[in-house]
């Protein structure tokens, strides 16, 4: 070979070997280098045994473990972080401050969300407590006392899985806390709830068919109870101000309904609006487009022909109540029913008794408490759900209000809810406690109960 040719040659080999060597100089490697030659002292990754320059077998070199929350080096094997619990890492691999500021907003921003969810809880916002839980786990999944508040909400709100997930990531999240033990029983006792409900469900082909074979039931018992005319006393002096003053008022005969309204009657409700597309009863004024459908009517709490209905917005009970033929009682009507004609505290007398009502936090068919009844006959107008009336609120409004047959004020921004739920507090259950809520709220604790004139009949 002639020796330009050689040379050309030669000149092509080193320019490849150049090109690789920057190629592999600029490209990314997440590879820990935990080998070191003796000789050079160059650096290499685990798989590597010898020196690529001169050949010396590598020897080890000791990796500098930190903890990835607050960056300080474990002891010679120890595994995790003795403060945080956290797996030990190779510092190499711990975030940058530039990571660690991004991390330290996340977690900011899911704290930020975690405090406005547990506002909702206080306020009985549940379904949007959910909302703001899921914003905080979405910025910052790692928040045990997140997890651990999720897995009691979901439960209270019916849904077993999602409670069974969040409580075990609580428990791989704070294994050394005091309550584990408490936790992993509980999820034991959802896993069982949940199972028996499949089972019960499997039982028929579809909800239809629950709620078809339910209804036939309900229809034998679920009446109405006569609430017969003449006065009865109203309000305190002894409550909050939107209660007082204490009056007499006077109301024509009415019925109101023995129970709440039910998953099952509310269910016969959705089939005629589906089949019909008819809202000539709904109310004039209700928001375009709705099918009066509760939120997540696909829950498994829907599933239980029995409970109370819930997430019902005001529109919705209104047009419930007008497709069955009735309304929805004033808040006169509400408290008289609740309240007899002697000015009592609660539905059963003054004396409070928390086995005659359900504050458990847990659902319960409508009618499980007999004791809990009023002397009329109505059942759960203490805790169970908070119920709609008809009537818009006014703080002052009984200072003003006629003294026969108060319908309320002629306009408004909330419409008034009574009885409490199964969430409230014992002074929340008195039988002249008043309460509001924007006509389009839906809550897991609020559903109603119907009425009607004795003179229509």
């Amino acid at each position: 070979m002639k020796r330009p040719h050689l040379i050309t040659l030669l000149g092509i080999i080193i320019s490849c070997f150049v090109l690789i060597s920057i190629l592999h100089a600029a490209s990314p490697s997440t590879k820990v280098l935990t080998k070191k030659c003796p000789t050079c002292n160059k650096l290499f990754s685990e798989e590597t045994k010898f020196c690529g320059d001169d050949g010396a077998k590598l020897t080890d070199v000791p990796v500098k473990m930190v903890c990835p929350e607050c960056k300080k080096e474990g002891a010679p094997d120890e595994k995790f972080c003795k403060e945080h619990g956290k797996k030990l890492i190779p510092s190499a691999e711990a975030p940058s401050a530039q990571a660690d500021d991004t991390l330290k907003q996340k977690i900011e921003l899911a704290k930020k969300y975690y405090k406005e969810g547990n506002d909702y809880c206080d306020a009985e916002s549940y379904d949007t407590a959910i909302e703001s839980y899921k914003k905080a786990e979405e910025a910052f999944s790692d928040f045990p006392a997140l997890h651990y508040n999720m897995g009691w909400l979901y439960s209270k709100l019916g849904n077993a899985e999602q409670a069974i997930r969040h409580l075990q990531k609580y428990i791989v999240l704070s294994p050394g806390a005091s309550d584990i033990t408490e936790v992993q029983s509980y999820i034991v006792v959802l896993k069982t709830a949940l199972e028996k409900r499949k089972k019960a469900l499997d039982t028929f082909k579809s909800r239809d068919e629950i709620m078809k074979k339910a209804l036939s039931e309900q229809k034998k018992k679920y009446d109405s109870v006569i609430v017969p005319a003449g006065e009865f006393i109203m309000g305190t002096d002894e409550a909050r101000e939107d209660a007082y003053p204490e009056h007499r008022v006077y109301l024509d005969a009415f019925k109101i309904d023995r129970y709440e309204v039910t998953n099952a009657q509310y269910w016969e409700f959705l089939e005629f609006m589906k089949r019909t597309n008819d809202h000539s009863k709904c109310f004039q004024g209700e928001p375009s487009g709705k099918d009066h459908t509760p939120r997540f009517w696909d829950n498994e709490y829907y599933n239980i022909p029995d409970y109370p209905v819930v997430r019902i917005d005001w529109y919705d009970a209104y047009a419930y109540a007008a497709w069955a033929g009735k309304r929805l009682p004033t808040e006169a009507e509400w408290e008289k029913a609740a309240r007899g004609l002697d000015g009592r505290k609660f539905p059963w007398g003054n004396e409070w008794n928390p086995v005659r009502c359900n504050l458990s936090g847990d659902p319960k068919p409508v009618g499980s408490i007999e004791g809990g009844k009023s002397i009329y006959g109505c059942y759960d107008m203490a805790g169970s759900v908070h119920e709609w009336c008809a009537d818009w609120y006014l703080d002052t409004y009984y200072e003003e209000a006629p003294s026969m047959n108060p319908k309320g004020p002629e306009n408004g921004i909330r419409r008034v809810i009574r009885g409490g739920s199964r969430f409230s507090q014992p002074f929340q259950v008195r039988t002249n406690t008043r309460k509001s809520e924007q006509p389009n709220l839906f809550n897991v604790a609020l559903g109603f109960r119907c009425a009607k004139d004795v003179q229509a009949e």
